[in-house]
């Protein structure tokens, strides 16, 4: 029987790229202690955030390799996630994470030739699923990127039913309704992750309280008093709280778009350089991210 423990906060990591782009695997190893040390449990490799979208099959293997290694070192689940690739290589990646020491899968849809209904989402997910028998496989809703919009709570009600170690699902999304109608049509063992930031707050108090979020990686323990808060009835200091991350995730939001100005921001109030994105995006300029950090200042957050 597959089992899905993880809960909470899950930052979706960065990929680590040196200037001419090849992948700067030296960087994970201190990247994975600083989230250690900030009270992180369990990472996503390979998420939009991880930009493996862009990276080529033997560099999406070879980054998870090394979360692997460096995330049993420092107690880390390990999520992987192998959608956005053609399906043969979703496929090959799927089955190479059944036979390391990943600890669980995400997929994103089909990206071409979309799925159209429910049952269309779910055959491609069991497909996944069926690479991978002995992981929990869990489904990234993103319809602002992928533009599969489906219904979520009757997928994860077929999916259920359907495939033995589908155990939930990354909601990203601000329909908080619909996300409370997926929450309450998970099954026991099942969970959903929050992908929206700056709703942490509300959705905790919607019971909603795991999330998978790049801010997470800049801001871990800010996000954490967000959940503490909450779990204590504290809502006041919660919603509070919540809007000093969103200040926070707001001073970055004008210089671009949301990969570049992160990976910028992890240097900016972290120290670990995680290099410009891959193509075809592009870094920041030195005036963005002084403006960034002119504005961290200014809300008291740096």
């Amino acid at each position: 029987m597959v089992v899905f423990k993880p809960r909470g906060l899950v930052p979706p990591v960065f990929t680590p790229l040196n200037d001419d782009l090849t992948v700067n695997y030296a960087a994970i190893t201190p990247y994975a202690e600083y989230l250690a040390v900030n009270g992180i449990k369990a990472v996503l490799v390979g998420g939009t955030t991880g930009e493996h979208m862009s990276l080529s099959v033997s560099e999406r293997k070879k980054v998870i390799e090394e979360w692997v290694k460096v995330g049993s070192k420092n107690g880390l689940h390990i999520m992987a996630q192998v959608g956005g690739a053609p399906m043969a290589d979703v496929l090959e990646l799927a089955k190479f994470c059944a036979s390391s020491k990943v600890d669980s899968l995400l997929t994103l849809p089909e990206l071409y030739f979309k799925p159209k209904s429910v049952t269309e989402l779910v055959n491609y997910v069991e497909l996944v699923a069926k690479a991978a028998p002995n992981l929990p496989v869990l489904y990234y809703h993103i319809p602002s990127m992928t533009k599969v919009e489906i219904n979520m709570p009757a997928f994860v009600a077929e999916a259920s039913d359907r495939i033995p170690n589908f155990m939930g699902i990354k909601f990203t999304s601000n329909d908080l309704s619909e996300g409370a109608q997926v929450l309450r049509t998970l099954k026991n063992g099942q969970e959903m992750f929050l992908g929206a930031d700056t709703l942490l707050a509300p959705a905790a108090l919607l019971g909603i309280k795991s999330s998978i979020g790049t801010s997470f990686n800049l801001f871990p323990k800010l996000a954490q008093s967000i959940l503490d808060a909450i779990t204590k009835d504290d809502v006041d200091k919660a919603n509070k709280l919540q809007e000093r991350l969103s200040l926070a995730i707001e001073a970055h939001l004008p210089e671009g778009d949301w990969l570049p100005i992160m990976k910028a921001g992890m240097e900016i109030t972290t120290g670990l350089n995680m290099g410009p994105p891959a193509l075809p995006q592009r870094p920041i300029s030195s005036e963005a991210k002084k403006r960034i950090i002119s504005r961290l200042k200014a809300s008291g957050i740096a």
